[in-house]
């Protein structure tokens, strides 16, 4: 949890992480974090409602689902476990909650083949006003390794002093303990960019809520940190697990586990196991998707490319495997595309694509695609191999939006072997009209698709639908929607319906208002859109990272905007090496097409304007992004939001 900073109690960000090895006896410690740590933490779920009791049966239930033995290792007691310091300033259980001690709580989890893990503060307090080990380091320390604790969590609230030195200092207390520790500190001071590496992991963002806003943001924040990161290095951290804690769907939950295993990052649940379903068992459970994740050549993934939308991002495997997450950050499904040679894969006659949540492996001659659902990422491990099997079809449609133009379909067979396709078809729920315009007339494809017209008409009312595609013997799935009506004359569009909004922080964004100066105000009104001394009555105020998107409908002539860091954060100050002033980037989208970039913006500096020709576009879509160091005060405003429309 970073500390709380204004009014904002228990809701709070969580931070970083220690991990101590057992202490009994030292040679049968594990060695320091060779792979990212995997387990449990309670906050996510109990917050300060943590007791002995759901430790316990925590442990019991990674024993009998069987997700220890997946790899789901430490069983981690977060904030508010501790209740004072004894007479000789050793801390003492909350007698309450925790009346066996914390020793025999870590003897129950080693009990069960677990490691145990417990929570502190760099700080005098920690972030719920428990005590925490500032004054205390060597002290405290000495008393985890005597519990036999295995993973200590150091959270900053509270702290003074350079994070570098004080995490330096924490490290020198555990080595004296003679223990194999495995030490992680939040992002205080940019971590990644310390001289040496007293961490082995380390917060990279804001602590992630349970919505997909918020792992859009945390997964943003890794772009371009893998070669800070690796094996012998330590591990950068975009935070806990929330699967199976019910605010997003299983999709956007596969899409969390696939990305964090990309990006080699520690796995740490943060539900209640003890009443998780099936589901989401499977969803944590995925041995090919963790295998990822643990792959001992320890490199970190990271983006290949994005065009608003889809994004590719690879992660080296040890063998000579790519991984590669096609990742679609959109409201409807699409295809997303890339092959071989631009995921690092040397030259060969073949290639097998093994998708990890199917479970099944196809053929390629280079091709990459899959047709991907909307907030959702296909997961493959691809490997260099002449063996011919299925081959890899992809079916596909070319738009994710049903109003007054046809529908393609595409059949695209991606290996070297021909594929019968007698018809290609399409399908849509009860109501909805479909009529076949036009086929190709090739009944077989080998290395180029096979394409049909469709006319789909909803029935009135209808806002959205899965499609069923059909080629041959394959199947696919789209998840297309009825846009709002697109934009009529020369109007702002900020107070136009949106098709997407992901704000970057906790709250939502503002309309026609700045994001505010409070960052932890839900019910503030906002501020005054301010860039560079100049006042604008209409716009986007919000928090990057962050997209929204529009429905231009191919009707519109030009797009205008003036982008930048809102003046309010000038006049903010953050505790201690959070005290910035606001960076972000700002880039538009046509139908995926990069129209806009402003390179990067500072508050106080010029914000960046544009005029954009967006004749034939359809989907409008904004995105900033913080600067690389944090997105804390970058309030990203798109100011004077302006469509020219027929």
């Amino acid at each position: 949890m970073f500390a709380r900073f204004v009014r904002w109690g228990t809701a709070a960000l969580s931070g970083i992480a220690l991990v101590l090895v057992p202490a009994h006896p030292a040679s049968a410690a594990p060695p320091r974090a060779t792979t990212p740590p995997m387990g449990w933490n309670d906050w996510n779920s109990f917050r300060c409602g943590i007791t002995e009791t759901i430790v316990k049966e925590t442990a019991d239930a990674l024993v009998r689902t069987g997700l220890r033995d997946a790899g789901y290792r430490y069983v981690n007691v977060d904030d508010c476990w501790a209740s004072a310091r004894d007479t000789e300033g050793h801390l003492t259980a909350d007698p309450v909650t925790f009346p066996s001690g914390m020793a025999a709580l870590a003897s129950y989890v080693h009990a069960r083949g677990l490691r145990f893990g417990i929570y502190t503060a760099a700080g005098a307090k920690t972030c719920e006003g428990r005590p925490a080990s500032g004054g205390h380091y060597e002290q405290d320390a000495r008393d985890f390794a005597d519990w036999g604790v295995d993973y200590v969590k150091l959270d900053w609230c509270g702290a003074q002093g350079d994070p570098y030195q004080l995490t330096t200092r924490f490290r020198a207390a555990l080595d004296a303990t003679g223990r194999s520790v495995v030490l992680g500190v939040s992002r205080h001071g940019n971590p990644w960019t310390w001289p040496s590496r007293p961490a082995d992991l380390w917060r990279t963002s804001a602590d992630i809520d349970d919505q997909w806003s918020s792992l859009l943001r945390n997964t943003e924040e890794e772009t371009g940190l893998s070669t800070r990161a690796g094996r012998g290095q330590g591990w950068n951290d975009p935070d806990m697990l929330q699967i199976g804690n019910g605010g997003m769907s299983a999709e956007e939950y596969r899409a969390h586990l696939s990305l964090w295993s990309v990006l080699a990052a520690p796995l740490l649940m943060g539900n209640d196991v003890r009443t998780a379903d099936r589901e989401t068992l499977d969803i944590l459970g995925n041995r090919e998707v963790i295998a990822v994740d643990q792959d001992p050549l320890g490199l970190p993934g990271d983006r290949l490319g994005s065009d608003g939308d889809r994004e590719v991002w690879t992660r080296r495997l040890a063998g000579g495997d790519v991984a590669v997450a096609l990742f679609n950050r959109g409201a409807t499904s699409t295809e997303i595309r890339t092959d071989a040679r631009a995921v690092g894969l040397p030259q060969s006659p073949g290639y097998v694509l093994r998708d990890l949540w199917q479970h099944t492996s196809t053929s390629t001659v280079g091709g990459i695609s899959a047709q991907v659902p909307p907030h959702g990422v296909v997961l493959f491990r691809v490997s260099v191999s002449p063996m011919w099997i299925e081959p890899q079809v992809t079916l596909s449609t070319d738009t994710g939006f049903v109003e007054d133009t046809p529908v393609t379909v595409s059949v695209r067979n991606e290996s070297a072997f021909p594929v019968p396709v007698e018809q290609v078809g399409l399908a849509a729920p009860a109501g909805w009209r479909v009529r076949l315009l036009r086929q190709d007339g090739v009944v077989s494809v080998a290395g180029r698709p096979v394409t049909a017209r469709f006319e789909v008409l909803p029935p009135p009312g209808a806002t959205h639908a899965a499609l069923e595609l059909t080629g041959g013997k394959y199947r696919s799935a789209a998840q297309v929607v009825v846009p709002p009506a697109p934009p009529a004359g020369d109007v702002a569009l900020s107070g136009h319906p949106r098709l997407q909004t992901d704000n970057g922080w906790y709250l939502p964004m503002k309309v026609d208002h700045s994001f505010g100066a409070d960052d932890f105000c839900g019910d503030c009104a906002g501020g005054t859109l301010t860039l560079g001394g100049r006042q604008f009555a209409t716009g986007l105020g919000t928090y990057a990272s962050a997209q929204v998107a529009y429905y231009l409908g191919g009707r519109c002539g030009t797009f205008e905007t003036t982008a930048g860091v809102d003046d309010e954060v000038l006049g903010i100050t953050w505790p201690g090496p959070h005290n910035v002033k606001g960076t972000a980037r700002f880039l538009a989208y046509g139908d995926g097409r990069l129209l806009f970039d402003s390179g990067l913006r500072r508050a106080g500096g010029p914000p960046a304007s544009a005029v954009l020709d967006v004749r034939g576009v359809r989907e409008l879509k904004l995105v900033n992004h913080s600067g690389g160091d944090g997105n804390f005060a970058d309030h990203a405003d798109w100011a004077a939001m302006r469509v020219r429309c027929r």
